[in-house]
Formats: C-alpha cells, sequence, structure tokens
C-alpha cells in the first residue's frame, strides 16, 4: 500500500447513528480512536449503555449514548439536542442508521414497507442534517455530514427494491443538500457501501447456511467475498477510514462527493 494516513479528531464532536453494530460501530470506534467526541445511537437502550462502556475505556474523548427511533422525528430532535447539550457543538454528523426491508417483488412490498423503509433511510438523514445544519451555520462551525448509501442506489434493476430506491434518494439529498450548505462551508457527502461483513451481513449469511448442506456463515460470506473484484468483503473500518477522510481537512475541497468503498463491487 502506498503511503500512510493519521486522523486526529481532537477536540471534535461527531453524531453517528446506527452506532452500537456494525459499520455505525466501526465508524464510532474510529473516531474515539482519532480523539473525538462521540454520541453512540440506537433504538434499544441496553445496547447503546454497552456499547458506550466499551468505547469509554480507550476514548481520550468523551463518549455519550443517546436511544431514539430516528424513524420518529422527535427522537431524530432528541438525539441532536443532547448531543448538542453534552459537548456544546457538533461538527461532523454520521448518518449511517438503515433497515433492510425483506420484500421480495415490488409488486408484493406493502405500503408500510415503503413507509417505514423511506423514513429511516431517507427522511432520517434529511432531518438530521438539517438540525445539524441549522445549529452549525448558527454558531459558525464549518462541519461535515456524511451519508451513508450503497450500490444499490446506482442499480436500474435487480433484488433489494425498496432497499435501492432509499439509497438512490439517498444520493440525491446528498447532492443537493451539500449545494445548500457549501455556502456556509458546511461539506456534505457520502459514503457508497457493497456487502461489508457486518451483524446484517451474518443474518443473511446465517439464513442461507440453514438451507445448504454443510454450509457454514464463515463459508459462506468467504465465498461472498471471493465474488468481489477486491476478492474480500468489505469491514467496518474500511467504511469508516473513508468517512474520517470526507470529514477531514484533507477532504476540504470535496463537496456532494458519493464516495464508492466497495472494493470494486460497484463495478459488477
Amino acid at each position: 500500500m502506498v503511503g500512510k494516513t493519521r486522523f486526529d479528531f481532537t477536540g471534535e464532536s461527531a453524531i453517528v447513528t446506527g452506532s452500537t453494530k456494525g459499520i455505525g460501530r466501526g465508524i464510532a470506534e474510529r473516531l474515539v480512536d482519532a480523539g473525538a467526541n462521540v454520541t453512540i445511537n440506537a433504538r434499544t437502550e441496553e445496547d447503546v449503555k454497552q456499547a458506550v462502556n466499551e468505547l469509554d475505556e480507550t476514548a481520550s474523548g468523551r463518549v455519550i449514548g443517546v436511544s431514539a427511533d430516528i424513524a420518529d422525528p422527535e427522537g431524530v430532535e432528541r438525539l441532536v439536542s443532547e448531543s448538542v447539550d453534552a459537548f456544546n457543538e457538533i461538527d461532523l454528523l454520521v448518518n449511517n442508521a438503515a433497515v433492510w426491508p425483506r420484500e421480495e417483488s415490488m409488486v408484493t412490498a406493502s405500503l408500510e414497507d415503503w413507509d417505514y423503509t423511506m423514513d429511516v433511510n431517507v427522511r432520517s438523514q434529511f432531518y438530521a442534517a438539517k438540525l445539524v445544519a441549522e445549529h452549525m451555520i448558527e454558531n459558525g462551525i464549518e462541519g461535515s455530514i456524511v451519508n451513508h448509501s450503497s450500490q444499490t442506489g446506482d442499480r436500474r434493476s435487480g433484488p433489494r427494491g425498496l432497499y435501492g430506491i432509499s439509497n438512490t434518494s439517498v444520493n440525491g439529498l446528498t447532492w443537493r443538500m451539500a449545494h445548500d450548505l457549501a455556502p456556509h462551508g458546511i461539506r456534505m457527502n457520502a459514503v457508497s457501501t457493497d456487502l461489508t461483513e457486518s451483524y446484517q451481513s451474518r443474518w443473511e449469511a446465517k439464513q442461507e447456511a440453514e438451507h445448504q448442506d454443510e454450509a457454514t456463515v464463515e463459508g459462506i460470506l468467504d465465498e461472498w467475498g471471493d465474488e468481489r473484484p477486491a476478492g474480500r468483503l468489505g469491514q467496518p473500518e474500511d467504511i469508516a477510514h473513508a468517512v474520517l477522510y470526507l470529514a477531514s481537512d484533507k477532504a476540504d475541497y470535496v463537496i456532494g462527493d458519493i464516495l464508492r468503498v466497495s472494493g470494486g463491487g460497484n463495478l459488477q
């Protein structure tokens, strides 16, 4: 590998939605390692408390937790307000939380599935970004907002219909809101991922293993990794490093970009 990078977020404060496990947890861990104050978020209070206790053991900054359902606008409002109260200012928002609807077809998907997917995957990103941006503008903070999208958002066909549509919407949100935020010194970008080893992918591998003789979760994950041009699955730290780059001073001229962190999966 050519070159080495180190990140220093000492004194900076971040909110990471959906950050008790998986990719969100990986992002929160890297921010904590880089010295940032971090708000951990999930719906379940016990999960939040456990994550905060674990991360706080090595943190040089502060780590707090806010259990809130971001599908509910009031939950988003409380997440932002409690983070501001704790840290005085927010320099970085990472819109990571998402749901993966189980529908097999856009024809059979229900209106309830549509509403919930869009509420969590799109509306929450817009509303959290709006509230944090208002805070940044009011306090003269030239901060960063990073959204989480997926290569499904680039696809014109294929499975994961509602999930793909929600990510196409996240891409559009990123482009258009970035335009409005840039004059205030606030940079919005997104990371777009392919299959990454996480709680979600392990759950899916377990479901598949149950229908194959002698199959294992690890074996299926290895097979999925072999199918990628990079020859492996993405890891949470791969996504985390991209987020930290987009939030850092080295990406000062990167605005409204969809950074594809997929091991080449977006090319398939």
